[in-house]
């Protein structure tokens, strides 16, 4: 008789971490499966990457993952300026538009820079949450993707890229079931 624990509820930081895998897929699999939904994209960046950072972990650990849905969405190059970031992750930020805004889009990826050239736009769209899953004020708030942000924002600093020009984005938000209740 197996003697596991049987995990129900909440689907928080501690118990994405718990379901761990190397593989990546395997590990949203094994999340999946469990009843997280959330796109291999997001999962990626939000739980695999990040999965032993304790700086973030902080950010996120409250958050019951399984009642935040993804949706892809765009926001224009203004509407970015107003996302908030975490304060330890703004030196970032900070960081990337500052470096971009004197010398433009600097990586050792190559694709990464033609897409920035060719697109005016991150290659990989980063991930924020609304205010509401962090039960926090802000309107938006980014998650992953500051070095990104940062760019994009030294990109418009030196209007390279207009301001109206549309960005997409890796937005959660709280579930509402049918009845309109979280």
């Amino acid at each position: 008789m197996n003697r596991e624990p049987i995990e129900v509820g909440a689907f928080t930081w501690t118990r994405v971490q718990r379901l761990y895998d190397g593989d990546t897929t395997m590990h949203w699999q094994r999340c999946e499966s469990e009843g997280l939904e959330c796109p291999l994209e997001v999962f990626t960046q939000l739980f695999h990457e990040d999965a032993w950072n304790a700086e973030f972990a902080v950010i996120v650990r409250a958050v019951d993952w399984g009642r935040v849905r993804w949706e892809l969405q765009e926001f224009s190059g203004i509407a970015l300026r107003q996302v908030r970031v975490d304060r330890g992750f703004q030196y970032a930020v900070d960081e990337a538009r500052e470096r971009t805004a004197q010398f433009g889009i600097r990586d050792d990826r190559e694709e990464v820079v033609n897409h920035w050239r060719d697109q005016g736009s991150w290659f990989t769209p980063p991930v924020m949450v609304a205010g509401e899953v962090l039960a926090s004020n802000v309107e938006y708030e980014m998650l992953v993707g500051c070095t990104r942000l940062g760019n994009l924002l030294g990109l418009l600093d030196r209007e390279d890229v207009p301001g109206a020009q549309k960005h997409l984005i890796w937005v959660g938000r709280p579930w509402i079931n049918h009845e309109g209740v979280e």
